[in-house]
């Protein structure tokens, strides 16, 4: 992912969406941020004659907001699948239609396609990072607080998380 276009969904997808209280800065929170922002990657470099349309409707903000929400909606799923009450983490087509009821279906199967490429290259920058964010979810992360007081996110491994 480049650079620029983290930092334009940083810009977009603020942390402290992500939690309500110091107890809400957890890893699963931090998770769904990091998600958000790669989901916001992929659904604005996609090229698709039905996201190419879709997000011509849609300012920048919009789509960010949109992708903040799937990332959440997402959480459960993300629990059940920690708690081996689900094999795989579900993406139901409802998380899009929920939100954007104007859609088409093959906006919504477009918006899918580029959730489930996003949610596969986080689980890739997951598995370089070593930081437990899947496995350790309830655990503290300190991600949040070094990011608003500007300091670099790095993983366990010293690796820069996104």
């Amino acid at each position: 992912m480049e650079r620029k276009s983290v930092m334009k969904a940083e810009s977009l997808i603020p942390a402290s969406w992500f939690y309500m209280d110091e107890g809400g800065k957890n890893k699963l929170n931090w998770l769904l941020y990091e998600y958000a922002l790669v989901l916001f990657d992929h659904v604005m470099g996609n090229r698709k004659k039905e996201l190419v349309k879709w997000r011509s409707r849609q300012s920048d903000k919009q789509i960010a907001e949109f992708c903040a929400h799937y990332a959440k909606r997402m959480k459960h799923s993300i629990r059940a699948r920690q708690e081996g009450l689900e094999a795989n983490v579900k993406m139901p087509e409802y998380f899009v239609s929920d939100y954007w009821h104007a859609n088409t279906r093959r906006e919504n199967r477009a918006i899918m396609e580029a959730a489930h490429a996003a949610w596969t290259e986080k689980l890739q920058i997951c598995t370089a990072c070593n930081g437990g964010c899947i496995y350790e979810g309830d655990m503290w992360c300190e991600f949040f607080d070094r990011m608003d007081s500007g300091g670099a996110v790095r993983g366990a491994g010293g690796e820069t998380c996104i």
